[in-house]
């Protein structure tokens, strides 16, 4: 078995070479935030969540519930460690791009700049009334539920609107950037979402799994490591 500190070493070294590289993102990457995953979620506050129906008749309601059990480890705990470097290896140009299933906003939060989510999130948004739409992660940190600018009406964000659906724009852009990579980081995600992203990976690329658990991935990787992201890449620079 490889010693993790030069899994480690591997990993910094094809991060510096490669010339193309594509973050892929799950649940995992926000535990530490006190975001659980959907192992771990409580049933109803989730079902609450994603309620438009409470979030036309009791706005109120909806924010507290939906606050309590979701946003508050969103504005007030993230982002985490894994976040933040992502965000820093965006900067030196060494990360092209993040896709992620997370809906909470935190690699943007974070300073990153291209993220796909290809599932939506709480940043993106659409007046129930006019049908404007406003993309924004802190429309929902400001203590109550955002209202429209425009004709006053509430905002639903795409996760509830769409249960959970695929966000085109963000599937198409997940696509190129991942047919493109040179080196393919897989972190804190179970499942390759085929068709959406995984199909699309050239041969060539060499995947990078970063995950305590075993997952779907496993198989496919070229280097496995075992271990919480933020422990990984307070290594990495």
């Amino acid at each position: 078995m490889i010693h993790m500190d030069d899994q480690l070493k591997t990993l910094q070294s094809w991060i510096n070479e490669s010339n193309y590289t594509v973050a892929v993102t799950g649940a995992g990457v926000s535990v530490t935030a006190g975001i659980p995953d959907m192992q771990h979620m409580n049933i109803v506050s989730t079902l609450q969540m994603m309620s438009e129906t409470i979030l036309k008749a009791a706005p109120g309601r909806y924010y507290k519930g939906v606050y309590k059990g979701f946003l508050k480890a969103v504005y007030e705990n993230g982002p985490t460690e894994t976040h933040r470097k992502l965000a820093q290896l965006e900067s030196v140009g060494k990360l092209q791009g993040i896709i992620t299933t997370n809906i909470d906003c935190l690699h943007s939060i974070a300073g990153s700049e291209n993220v796909a989510e290809i599932q939506g999130s709480f940043a993106k948004n659409t007046c129930l009334s006019c049908g404007k739409q406003y993309d924004d992660p802190y429309l929902w940190s400001h203590g109550n539920c955002p209202k429209c600018p425009e004709c006053g009406g509430s905002l639903s964000v795409y996760p509830v609107r769409h249960r959970v659906g695929l966000y085109q724009p963000d599937v198409i852009r997940a696509r190129e950037w991942i047919s493109r990579a040179e080196l393919v980081l897989v972190i804190g995600t179970n499942g390759p979402y085929g068709g959406v992203y995984y199909d699309y990976i050239r041969p060539s690329a060499r995947i990078v799994q970063i995950n305590p658990r075993s997952t779907a991935f496993d198989s496919a990787t070229s280097l496995n490591i075992r271990e919480q992201s933020d422990i990984v890449f307070k290594a990495i620079q």
